[in-house]
């Protein structure tokens, strides 16, 4: 800015020096034509002459004039310069007032944003904290958890092999009910008629169902997918603390599918089944089960202890009396609330009710699904409902359209199964 007014200042000397010397020279601007003579003249192009008049100068003022001096003007706007070099020296002062105050903003500003980030981090810090403590506590929720399941499996292993050697005595037992008497007088009154010798076909009856099953009954993962319906029907199980949660009782277990998946779901569950083969194999897969009479069993349950009694594919099993005691031992041991759940084939399905129901060499009788429900209602249930389940595929239906083939894919290919479904 100094140079800037330094140029400025030389400059306009430059220029009252310029004027000083026209002044000097005497030089005087020629005076205007007449317009008469002007008028006068020819108007040849060859006899006019052009004259270029200088610009003339303004005036020079008093202070003008004594800087235009050599020397003295220098002087003078030193001296000048010493007049306002105060005035300057303030203007610097409050310059440097100015620009130390924009620092202590500066500097307030730099301590906040210091400050801000330092609680940012610390922040951050305290989530990261708290963070890795949530890891820490689930992984010592899934240890514990995974120290539980040893341990209850280490416990099944104990009560499957005790349950075990239970039912090997009690198979040896009934193979051989006939023992030789401890007295030896007693002995020796009886003579033993001579027995012909004859051959025998010893037949598993366990084993051979457990065959059966596994080529006619279909994959435990189709199975199991067939029984997701029924899991909305154990809400008032589930939604209760693990602890507080009653028991389901599964009778006729089979190969212990639906037990496989109740515990999946975190629901505890029982089955009792007659056949030893099936016992075996679901102690094999460390699944709880007993070998037992599934009415007995129900009938030494505590009253109102149970949560759901079930049963897949075994009602059509029993004779009219055994279902009719099933049904009263199950509203015996199920707690206010409790369902039972019985799948049987449908004979409203003509191909079950006149050929598929008869695969199984150990049914008896198809169910009416209205004779269930109402056997249900009879025997003390409250709520009683049929669920029709697991229709043909459309692949097996009639594609005309017509009336007669509407019936025929109703009657045909309708739904294989139903439930009883009952709720105390």
């Amino acid at each position: 800015m100094a140079i800037q007014k330094k140029s400025e200042y030389e400059e306009q000397q430059l220029r009252e020096k310029a004027n000083v010397l026209l002044q000097n020279s005497g030089y005087t601007a020629p005076a205007a034509k007449p317009a008469a003579a002007t008028l006068a003249e020819p108007d040849t192009a060859s006899e006019i002459v052009t004259e270029t008049n200088p610009p003339q100068p303004a005036p020079l003022s008093l202070r003008q004039r004594l800087r235009a001096i050599p020397g003295l003007g220098y002087a003078l706007s030193w001296f000048k310069a010493l007049l306002l070099l105060p005035r300057t020296r303030i203007e610097i002062a409050d310059l440097r007032a100015q620009l130390h105050h924009q620092n202590l903003l500066i500097a307030t500003h730099k301590e906040f944003t210091d400050e801000h980030s330092r609680r940012i981090h610390q922040l951050e810090s305290e989530k990261l904290a708290l963070r890795l403590a949530q890891y820490d506590a689930l992984d010592i929720g899934k240890r514990l958890m995974e120290l539980d399941r040893l341990y209850i499996g280490r416990q099944l292993r104990s009560l499957n092999l005790m349950m075990r050697t239970q039912l090997q005595s009690g198979v040896q037992h009934q193979q051989n009910p006939l023992q030789p008497a401890d007295n030896p007088a007693s002995a020796t009154l009886v003579s033993p008629a001579p027995v012909p010798a004859k051959v025998t076909h010893h037949f598993d009856q366990d084993q051979f169902y457990l065959e059966f099953e596994a080529l006619f009954r279909g994959t435990r993962e189709d199975i199991k997918q067939r029984l997701n319906v029924y899991l909305p029907y154990l809400s008032h199980i589930s939604k209760q603390p693990r602890d507080e949660r009653k028991m389901v009782i599964d009778v006729g277990c089979g190969r212990g599918e639906w037990l496989e998946l109740l515990d999946e779901q975190g629901i505890p569950a029982l089955g009792v089944d007659m056949n030893v083969s099936m016992v075996n194999a679901c102690l094999d897969r460390g699944l709880l089960v007993r070998h037992a009479d599934a009415i007995a069993y129900l009938r030494e349950q505590p009253a109102g202890s149970i949560g759901a009694v079930t049963g897949f594919q075994i009602i059509e099993h029993l004779p009219f009396e055994q279902l009719i005691a099933l049904f009263d031992a199950a509203l015996h041991a199920l707690c206010p609330g409790g369902v039972i759940i019985f799948e049987t084939p449908n004979p409203e399905n003509l191909k079950v009710g006149a050929c598929n129901f008869y695969f199984d060499p150990t049914h008896l009788n198809p169910i009416v699904p209205q004779v269930a429900e109402f056997m249900a209602r009879q025997r003390g249930f409250s709520q009683a409902e049929i669920l029709r389940l697991h229709p043909y595929p459309d692949d097996h239906l009639l594609k005309g359209g017509s009336e007669v083939e509407a019936l025929l894919n109703k009657e045909l290919f309708g739904a294989q199964d139903y439930a009883v479904i009952g709720r105390k």
